[in-house]
């Protein structure tokens, strides 16, 4: 049963909706492909159709952006929806009755619910018409909030008794406990003892869940006074636990979802946030009064496929904004972070300079690399001494170490090294001891809605085999061993990109046989070179020469692929520096296979093999034919 939905009714949900005129109903065009459709994917822009659709097995997948699932995990995704109610709306349209299991605490969300949203409406009309609520609307006044903007996220004020508010209660059918029980109202210490209110005299923010229901309230002070807390939250009930709520998600998503790059913004404020969305940027989010969490990075992952951060122009700022792009680094999201002038945040500067330069700013946003090095170099009297490079190179690596994408990490590894001015070789080198030290959090499996772990939508999406041979091949070989890094990273790239013509002529002429070690990405190169010249989908080429094994493998990089959105290289760019990267290795494991006996023709051959690494590393491209040839390697 998932969630207290039986799972005959779910299969009968699924069994009456015909995938197909489903996915067609939201305007995607489809086009017949034996027995399945294909059409260009709904989730991301292409011109090229990836997206395949599979009605009989009831499942659809992305070769290029990675989607995949069934008829509700589709609609979901398409309105934004949970899990119930994505099947209360499938089972309205196919004529199946829903039945959910009796919740014990169902009764008491209900009526939490409609307190928050009673409150809700008694804090909005304070704020309009109450003599005492002056203050708070002076202070939206004095940052030009327009009053549909107001109206919109539900900002109020509480007022300052709490007799009040007990009369208000009571005339409303709800309890003083009902009032402790929200955090509202805090009980007296002793008998005969007054009860305290937690949002006397705040302007009131509310806080909505994904379906814009109120669910709990931060309240901010309008006078100077230091004793008193800036922002008072409500705390944790049923409904409302701060690391699973994010500020304007219900308000953002929608329009996340609709944008060509589906990137949404993260602030610190809420304040922040709202004058993102007053300001034609109804994609801002903001954590509701802790640190952005792995848990906060899930939930907005469900709607991004990229993110791109604006917090403070301070030091405070800049330190969140480096820990917040780790956490996304750690879930495979692309995110950029954008810099603010000393002292602004999104909402003074918004006001001061308007949304074009606000656009300005986040179309010049860089990789978290990127702006963590130039941060630190930035704060040295000599930032380019010994120390300076050593301790930035490190402070960076370990930031990157947190990525679980190789595509990401190479391109980061890269950028780290341009700013520093080191090779990226040493960086590389460097990388791997850090690597080695840094606690990284693995790659979440496929995210599932209920317990389906034989559904079709999530067949062969299991984690990365420890032993992925080709079929025909020696599973006792050493190739069983997933792939290094730098060819994971060519495959990701490769698989984010392809048809790309560019990029096709720089994998045949500096690819040639023996510069890839594994027997995996040879393969796959091969069926992505004569795809891009023209040939069948290369995945599912070379899925018909692969064992079930490696079959896993390659659906596991499928739905791990990774956009290069985040970085300032082009993918084209990315493409040399990892090719150049695999000419080295290459050279290195030819130098490797020398026999380690002492003569002429071996010292000679060490010494050439060693000055073309070196060469290697200082490559200018517009050379790389004359090094980077078959010769090379012999």
């Amino acid at each position: 049963m998932a969630f207290g939905i039986p799972e005959a009714v779910i299969e009968e949900i699924k069994a009456r909706t015909d995938l197909a005129d489903l996915i067609s109903s939201y305007g995607v065009q489809l086009r017949r492909s034996g027995g399945a459709y294909m059409a260009c994917c709904p989730f991301h822009n292409e011109k090229t159709p990836s997206f395949h659709i599979h009605p009989d097995k009831g499942f659809y997948h992305c070769f290029g952006c990675g989607e995949s699932g069934d008829c509700i995990k589709f609609v979901q995704k398409q309105e934004g929806l949970s899990f119930v109610e994505a099947v209360k709306k499938l089972a309205a349209a196919c004529g199946v009755t829903v039945e959910e299991k009796e919740d014990p605490q169902a009764g008491h969300r209900k009526r939490l619910l409609e307190l928050h949203s009673q409150l809700a409406d008694f804090f909005r009309r304070c704020l309009l018409h109450a003599d005492e609520a002056a203050p708070a609307r002076e202070y939206l006044a004095s940052r030009a909030l327009p009053d549909d903007i107001v109206a919109r996220f539900k900002i109020g004020y509480a007022p300052r008794s709490a007799a009040a508010m007990r009369t208000w209660a009571k005339k409303y059918g709800f309890t003083d406990d009902d009032l402790a029980g929200a955090g509202v109202l805090l009980p007296p210490k002793f008998a005969g003892g007054s009860w305290f209110n937690r949002f006397g005299g705040r302007l009131m923010f509310t806080i909505t869940d994904r379906q814009d229901r109120a669910i709990a309230f931060s309240g901010r002070i309008l006078t100077n006074d230091k004793k008193k807390a800036k922002y008072v939250n409500s705390p944790e009930t049923v409904l409302f636990k701060k690391s699973n709520v994010l500020f304007a998600l219900a308000h953002a998503a929608p329009n996340i979802m609709k944008s060509p790059r589906r990137e949404a913004i993260v602030c610190e404020g809420q304040i922040d946030v709202i004058r993102c969305h007053a300001c034609g940027f109804p994609v801002a989010v903001a954590s509701q009064g802790t640190s952005f969490t792995e848990e906060h990075v899930r939930i907005l992952k469900k709607c991004a496929d990229s993110v791109v951060l604006v917090f403070d122009g301070d030091g405070a700022g800049w330190k969140a904004a480096v820990r917040t792009g780790g956490e996304f680094l750690a879930a495979g999201v692309p995110v950029r972070v954008a810099s603010l002038p000393p002292g602004e945040d999104p909402d003074s500067f918004l006001r001061t300079q308007g949304a074009d330069a606000f656009q300005a700013r986040l179309d010049a946003a860089v990789s978290v690399t990127t702006f963590q090095v130039r941060g630190l170099l930035a704060n040295e009297t000599k930032p380019y001494n010994l120390r300076t490079v050593s301790e930035t190179s490190r402070a960076a690596l370990e930031t990157i170490a947190k990525c679980t994408s190789a595509v990401m990490r190479a391109a980061m590894i890269d950028e780290a090294a341009t700013l520093l001015g080191v090779p990226s070789a040493a960086l590389q080198e460097d990388f791997l001891k850090v690597s080695s030290a840094v606690k990284v959090r693995p790659p979440a499996p496929p995210e599932q809605d209920h317990e389906h772990a034989d559904d079709p939508s999530g067949r062969a999406l299991c984690p990365q085999s420890a032993a992925v041979p080709l079929a025909g091949e020696d599973a006792a070989s050493p190739d069983v061993n997933p792939p290094p890094m730098t060819e994971t990273a060519l495959c990701e790239l490769l698989m984010a990109h392809g048809r790309d013509a560019s990029m096709a002529s720089l994998v045949a002429d500096y690819v040639p046989d023996g510069v890839l070690a594994h027997p995996f990405t040879r393969a796959f190169a091969k069926a992505w070179l004569e795809e891009a010249k023209g040939g069948a989908d290369a995945v599912e080429t070379l899925r018909r020469d692969l064992s079930p094994a490696m079959c896993t493998w390659l659906d596991h990089m499928l739905l791990n692929e990774d956009k290069t959105a985040f970085s300032e290289l082009s993918p084209e760019e990315i493409l040399k520096n990892l090719l150049r990267r695999l000419w080295m290795d290459a050279v290195q494991r030819r130098q490797g296979e020398l026999p380690a006996v002492s003569s002429p023709e071996n010292d000679l051959a060490r010494l050439r093999y060693s000055t073309d690494i070196r060469k290697l590393q200082r490559l200018d491209w517009k050379n790389a034919s004359v090094l980077m040839r078959p010769e090379t390697l012999a």
